[in-house]
Order: structure tokens, then sequence, then C-alpha cells
């Protein structure tokens, strides 16, 4: 029963399904891991590809400006979309702006990231005065919205 599986699964992967030439984006050089990627680091090359083989690649390098990686690239491969992260604007052990809204109500103080985030992730944080932890969203400037008004 397994020769008969391991049969048909060479025979239906050996011989190609639509192959075609697809431009995909790759690093010009090694990419590291908490690299922030720029539009200089990319470039495009052609594969030849069965059909839906480029799927969890990327093919446009404007998607990918900005983004940090999460292991490292090497030249001249495909980038997979699990290879990209949001950059962190939260590390552990940095002090934040807290900001606590609530109706006309607005309070900001200081707290210490216990747990690292990027834009729009919950994390939480130690308040440096009195030391009680507030879970909030991470904001665009890098400060942690808690309360009513997070977004």
């Amino acid at each position: 029963m397994l020769k008969r599986f391991l049969f048909l699964l060479a025979l239906l992967g050996s011989g190609p399904l639509h192959a075609a030439d697809l431009e995909l984006v790759v690093p010009v050089r090694t990419i590291y891991p908490g690299e922030v990627i720029s539009g200089a680091m990319l470039g495009m090359r052609s594969f030849d590809l069965r059909e839906g083989q480029g799927i969890g690649y990327f093919r446009l390098p404007d998607t990918l400006e900005g983004k940090t990686m999460r292991r490292t690239l090497l030249a001249n491969q495909p980038i997979a979309v699990q290879a990209i992260e949001e950059p962190r604007l939260a590390l552990v052990g940095r002090q934040i702006r807290v900001e606590f809204r609530e109706g006309g109500l607005s309070i900001s103080t200081f707290g210490s990231v216990l747990q690292a985030g990027s834009l729009g992730e919950t994390i939480s944080v130690r308040i440096l005065d009195g030391g009680r932890t507030v879970f909030g969203t991470v904001q665009r400037d890098g400060s942690l919205r808690v309360g009513e008004g997070q977004s």
C-alpha cells in the first residue's frame, strides 16, 4: 500500500503542470534577521515554477519596504511570505510612553515594555510609577494606547 502511494506521488510530481517563468522578488545580498528592508536590497529574478508554486512568495518589491526579516535570506533566492514581519516598535526592557484616554480625560506616563510588539499588537507594560502592569495597543509613533481610545 505504501509503495503504491509513493509511486503515485512520484508520478504526479514528475511532470510539469503548466510550468511557466514567474518573476519573483529576491534579495540582491544576504539579509539578516531584524534588518529593515529597503528598495536597494531587492531585485527581481525569473523562476521556472509549476502552477501554484509561486503563491507563497512576494512578486512586488514595494510590499516589502519597511518590513523586517524573521530569518536570514540568501541572495537571489525568492522571499517567502512567512520570512517577513512588521518592525517591532516596542522592544522588551525599553521605556515607552503610555497614554490613557477616556472621554475628555487624557493621562500620559511612562512604562517598561514586558513584551515586544509591532504596530497594532496588544502588549503588556509595567508602569514605572507604582509598578502596575497594563495592556495596550502599540501605536504608529511607538507609544502604547490603553483605555477606551485604543485603536
